[in-house]
């Protein structure tokens, strides 16, 4: 077996970082943030129609999976995607009352 000596002050194990944890509400604020302000495209260059973003808010599995990698990187169809997903969100809290 090997002895393992230790010097003056050193520590036996490094202290571990206190970590500050995000809420998963937090995480969701910073991604939606992120996409809504990090991507502009002021000249809107290959942007699929409202429609097809609409859709995607509306019935994602129809939607055209280029249109839902385009709002990845494009903020101002992932705004009007979100604006359409809130009203979709809406709509359903209105029937559920």
């Amino acid at each position: 077996m090997r002895e393992t000596l230790a010097l003056p002050g050193a520590r036996s194990k490094p202290k571990k970082r206190a970590k500050k944890s995000f809420s998963a509400k937090k995480l969701l604020e910073l991604g939606r943030k992120h996409f809504a302000e990090d991507f502009p495209n002021p000249r809107r260059q290959g942007c699929p129609p409202k429609e097809q973003l609409k859709l995607l808010a509306e019935n994602p599995r129809k939607a055209k999976e280029s249109v839902l990698n385009h709002i990845s990187f494009c903020s101002p169809c992932y705004r009007i995607y979100s604006h359409f997903l809130q009203l979709q969100k809406a709509r359903f809290s209105s029937r559920k009352k």
